[in-house]
């Protein structure tokens, strides 16, 4: 388990959102993650093969350039070893930041050595780009930062402290790219999570989907601590007992009404990331932390306050409605679709023996009050 957490943690550091708790390391959802490690894949195979040959020539031209010559084929090395690892999807956020900040400092190096900084120019340019494509717009600035400082020192000592051609062009240059690559990244982020927003949320209700279910019971099932607990987890699913009366009564309009209501009062209860719609009139409930005693009383809780709420349908009477309830517990290793059928067949038994009541096992509990 403690490689999967290590995993997680570095998807959420490098690209991974947290949507309203939800981590979203999924393949199908972070595209940032799978984004950043092609990317990280790409550079690391090139820059591999560009230090490899450069170590070589800086070896063979002159004694000042061999210590410079020896640190490229060492990265080279490195370089290589972090692509195999990311095709492996096995890498880690410290060995990103590792691999950005060597690279940062074998470049302030090469200037450094530089009797002329020209030559050097291209590379300094191109890597605030490189920086926010792996880090992100909060991480990329530290590194943007250190290395426009050292070239500009860099600049000062070898030309001097007035105003020339190379340093004005550079400051605009450099300033330009990341402001450029500031904002791509920004608006990428945000659209990322807009798009990662509407594909775990029920546009009608605001509850989350059966896709953020998912999710959130993978975050718990990750979370090793919390599966050495007896009775600690438990889902409920609730249905609204003869919703298609509602809206052959009153009309569609009337069913989504009562539908976002009820969602607005079971997320009060319960917790807004706790609840789901996963169907037409069903809304399904993540309990954690509570023993089972605790789990019947909030889905009690959620029962009698529907039952003693009055819909005010526009133009409509005001109407009542009722809600039964299934519940199920997690037990180590059962899966989600188990889990569910679980609880929906105990609903299913709460139907049969007349709505308006919990049913946990296979008795009754509290029925209609």
């Amino acid at each position: 388990m403690k490689s999967r957490r290590n995993t997680i943690t570095y998807k959420q550091q490098n690209g991974a959102r947290l949507i309203y708790g939800y981590s979203m390391d999924s393949k199908e959802l972070n595209s940032t993650y799978n984004l950043r490690r092609a990317v990280l894949i790409g550079m690391c195979t090139l820059l591999g093969c560009l230090s490899f040959l450069l170590g070589i020539i800086n070896i063979a031209i002159e004694a000042k350039w061999i210590t410079l010559g020896f640190i490229e084929l060492l990265y080279a090395i490195c370089s290589f070893t972090l692509a195999i690892i990311a095709i492996k999807r096995r890498h880690q956020f410290w060995q990103v930041l590792l691999y950005i900040f060597t690279l940062t400092a074998i470049v302030i190096y090469a200037v450094s050595l530089s009797q002329t900084i020209n030559s050097m120019i291209c590379w300094v340019l191109v890597l605030p780009t490189v920086y926010y494509l792996l880090l992100g717009k909060k991480l990329a600035n530290f590194p943007v930062i250190i290395l426009f400082t050292a070239v500009i020192a860099e600049i000062i000592v070898k030309y001097g402290s007035t105003l020339n051609p190379l340093l004005i062009n550079f400051i605009f240059s450099y300033l330009l790219i990341w402001v450029v690559s500031h904002t791509y990244e920004k608006n990428r982020a945000d659209s990322e999570s807009k798009l990662q927003k509407l594909a775990l949320q029920d546009p009608l209700t605001m509850s989350f989907n059966r896709l953020a279910l998912t999710k959130y019971y993978e975050d718990i099932v990750a979370n090793q601590s919390l599966l050495t607990l007896a009775d600690e987890v438990h889902l409920l699913i609730l249905d609204i007992d003869f919703f298609k009366q509602v809206n052959d009564e009153y009309g569609h309009e009337a069913g989504d009404i009562v539908l976002q209501e009820s969602a607005k009062i079971i997320s009060k209860i319960a917790g807004n990331k706790q609840t789901f719609r996963i169907g037409g009139e069903e809304f399904c409930v993540m309990i954690e932390n509570k023993k089972q005693d605790d789990a019947i009383a909030l889905a009690q809780q959620i029962r009698m306050t529907l039952a003693q709420h009055t819909f005010k349908l526009k133009e409509q009477a005001n109407i009542n409605i009722t809600v039964s309830i299934g519940l199920s517990s997690y037990r180590k290793g059962i899966a989600l679709p188990n889990l569910l059928r679980q609880a929906d067949q105990r609903l299913y038994r709460a139907k049969h023996n007349g709505r308006n009541q919990v049913i946990y096992h296979n008795d009754p509990i509290a029925v209609s009050a």
